[in-house]
């Protein structure tokens, strides 16, 4: 799914972002690294979507896991926009 000089085609980021709970994910992460859980809130999708897209946007590229420690104190994987595409 990448070229000969490992970026993502035109296709597959057209597929992507052609998706409205993707679009709405790399909105919400753009500036701020947020979690699958207030992902879901926040753009109002479910748990599974939400899931399931933010592993094809991290298989791609596009965004990052970012950690943190919370108040439990466990490891909490946040995620943020790599790219600036979206506006």
């Amino acid at each position: 799914m990448e070229d000969g000089n490992g970026n993502v085609t035109g296709a597959i980021l057209e597929d992507l972002l052609s998706d409205d709970a993707t679009r709405k994910i790399l909105e919400s992460i753009k500036t701020e690294p947020k979690s699958t859980s207030q992902l879901c809130i926040e753009c109002s999708i479910p748990t599974s979507t939400a899931y399931r897209k933010m592993h094809k946007l991290y298989d791609h590229g596009f965004i990052r896991r970012v950690g943190k420690i919370n108040e439990a104190g466990k490891r909490e994987s946040l995620y943020k926009c790599n790219i600036d595409l979206v506006r």
